[in-house]
């Protein structure tokens, strides 16, 4: 067991299909949705169970490595549905030098729409761009963070 510490999620890191490094990549989540469905059981009443699930991938990427956008913007406008093999997301607790990485396969990226150029009268704005997926293959968890104390 390790003492409790703040997990800083901000020191993320994404992996493409070769282990190298998605660069430019800023944010990245990976939220698994469940929906459920009633059913019900003589002994127990309704219950709940779980009828699908999958994830969802958002990324916010910096436009100073857009070779991601592009590879998007080239499958779509081919009419094919861009697809990542895997993604490796990685939290890091630099206070106790603790990783968990998990791993998304089969990335479906399905942006409703994706922004090409934008430019802006006033302030400093940096330039993102957000794509999102869904993935429905059961996350993997490569490093898992230790039970923490208080």
């Amino acid at each position: 067991m390790a003492i409790a510490r703040d997990i800083k999620l901000k020191n993320c890191q994404v992996y493409d299909d070769n282990g190298d490094p998605i660069y430019g990549t800023l944010e990245g989540k990976f939220i698994l949705k469940v929906e459920y469905g009633d059913t019900v059981r003589l002994q127990k009443g309704k219950i709940q169970t779980v009828n699908e699930w999958h994830v969802e991938v958002t990324l916010t990427i910096t436009a100073t490595n857009a070779a991601l956008k592009y590879y998007c913007v080239n499958q779509l406008t081919k009419g094919k549905t861009p697809v990542l093999p895997f993604l490796i997301g990685e939290t890091l607790d630099k206070e106790g030098g603790n990783t968990e990485r998990v791993r998304i396969s089969n990335i479906v990226l399905n942006p409703e729409e994706l922004t090409l150029w934008e430019a802006k009268a006033d302030g400093n704005d940096n330039a993102t761009y957000e794509i999102k997926g869904m993935s429905n293959e059961k996350p993997d968890y490569l490093d898992e963070l230790p039970d923490y104390t208080e």
